[in-house]
C-alpha cells in the first residue's frame, strides 16, 4: 500500500491521512460554530430584507458593515436594513439587537458591530500566512445552522486581503479562522464568479476597530 511522508519519519497510511483531516475539519467547526450567529435585517416597516451572518466577540456581535444598507441574502426589497435580529445556533433563540458601532464611512472596513443579551468567550487571533488552510463559516438560505466552506489565503496584501474557497449568499460577516479556529478575518464577499474569490476584512483592521469603538480587541 501506498504510504505518504507528512512531517514524519515514519509512513503514513493516506486513509490515516484522510481520517485525521476529517477529524481537524470536524473539530473546527465544533470550536467556532457555536458562536457564529445568523442576523436577519429588516426595514423601516419591517418587512425581512436580508439574512447573514455575523459572530459572538465578547459581548458584542461582530458583522459585515455593509449589511447596514443591503442584506446578504436578497429578498426581492431594495429597502435598506435598519432593524437587526439574532438566532442563536444553539438553542434557535431569537432577539433584537442594537447597533452599538455602526459601519465607518464607505465601509472601510466593512464591519459593524451590534449587541444582544448574550456573549461568549472571544476567538484568538493569528498572523496571515499565505496559503494556509482556512475554514470561512455563514449561514445560507433558511438554514438555521452555520455552513462550513474550506479553503485557502489567497492574498494577504493590505487592502487586498482575500480567501479563495466558496461562499454562498448570507456568508458575509462571518467568521473566516485557521485550522486551530484562530480567527483570520471577516467574510465581505466574492470578488469574482469563476474563481470564489472572498475578500475578507483581516483580523488586524478588527482589532483597531474594535478598540476605536471601545471594546476589548483581538487576543
Amino acid at each position: 500500500m501506498t504510504r505518504w511522508r507528512i512531517n514524519l519519519d515514519d509512513g503514513v497510511d493516506p486513509v490515516d491521512v484522510g481520517a485525521a483531516v476529517e477529524m481537524l475539519d470536524q473539530a473546527v467547526y465544533a470550536k467556532v460554530s457555536p458562536l457564529v450567529v445568523k442576523l436577519l435585517g429588516f426595514s423601516q416597516d419591517g418587512s425581512l430584507v436580508g439574512q447573514f451572518s455575523g459572530f459572538m466577540h465578547g459581548e458584542v456581535i461582530v458583522a459585515a458593515g455593509h449589511m447596514q444598507g443591503v442584506c446578504g441574502k436578497t429578498l426581492g426589497s431594495t429597502s435598506p436594513a435598519v432593524a437587526f435580529k439574532a438566532r442563536y445556533p444553539t438553542d434557535g433563540f431569537e432577539e433584537d439587537l442594537e447597533v452599538v458601532a455602526p459601519s465607518p464611512p464607505g465601509n472601510v472596513p466593512d464591519l459593524i458591530l451590534l449587541k444582544g443579551s448574550r456573549s461568549a468567550t472571544s476567538l484568538w487571533s493569528t498572523d496571515l500566512e499565505i496559503m494556509a488552510s482556512v475554514y470561512a463559516l455563514g449561514y445560507t438560505g433558511t438554514e438555521n445552522k452555520p455552513s462550513c466552506s474550506k479553503g485557502s489565503l489567497s492574498s494577504t496584501m493590505p487592502g487586498s486581503v482575500a480567501i479563495t474557497a466558496h461562499a454562498d449568499d448570507g456568508f458575509s460577516g462571518g467568521p473566516v479562522v485557521d485550522k486551530h479556529g484562530r480567527l483570520l478575518g471577516v467574510v465581505k464577499g466574492a470578488l469574482g464568479t469563476t474563481i470564489m474569490r472572498i475578500g475578507i476584512t483581516p483580523n488586524y483592521d478588527l482589532h483597531t476597530y474594535l478598540l476605536q469603538s471601545g471594546y476589548p480587541g483581538l487576543i
